[in-house]
């Protein structure tokens, strides 16, 4: 009964962010289909040919109030419709899930900040208890109009 307790208090923790000191921050404001980059470089496998991981995440509608966003990240896409609402805001994924103590994870949390004039903003928060990844963000490139 006391692991249950333990894993709600970290749940808990983790997906608040009042709680959590997050290790890596940065704020992407994108226009539609503009594609943000995170680069993620697994210190613990610099000997294999790529230790680094490539997350991708762009938008692609925002229509009454929810946000669909899609994110890649080492080949695996995914897609997620996010509200600025309380829990419904953000979307949370492991980057290194070796541990099987979520505490212990690389977490990334993308959350959905604003909309204004057709330029969504994202903040990208990182958790990384062991230091164990570099992470270098990568603001795309504005197209000239």
């Amino acid at each position: 009964m006391s692991k249950i307790w333990l894993i709600l208090l970290l749940s808990l923790s983790l997906f608040g962010a009042d709680f959590v000191k997050w290790d890596y921050t940065h704020t992407f404001k994108l226009q539609k289909d503009e594609v943000a980059k995170i680069s993620v470089i697994k210190k613990e496998y610099e000997n294999q040919s790529n230790p680094e991981g490539i997350l991708t995440f762009r938008w692609t509608l925002f229509h009454n109030e929810l946000l669909v966003l899609l994110v890649n990240y080492e080949e695996h896409p995914t897609q997620h419709v996010l509200q600025k609402v309380y829990k419904r805001d953000a979307v949370i994924m492991s980057l290194l899930g070796d541990y099987e103590q979520l505490n212990q994870r690389v977490l990334l949390k993308l959350k959905f900040s604003d909309f204004s004039k057709d330029v969504v903003t994202v903040d990208a928060l990182i958790y990384d208890p062991k230091k164990r990844v570099e992470v270098k963000f990568i603001d795309p490139k504005r197209k000239k109009r």
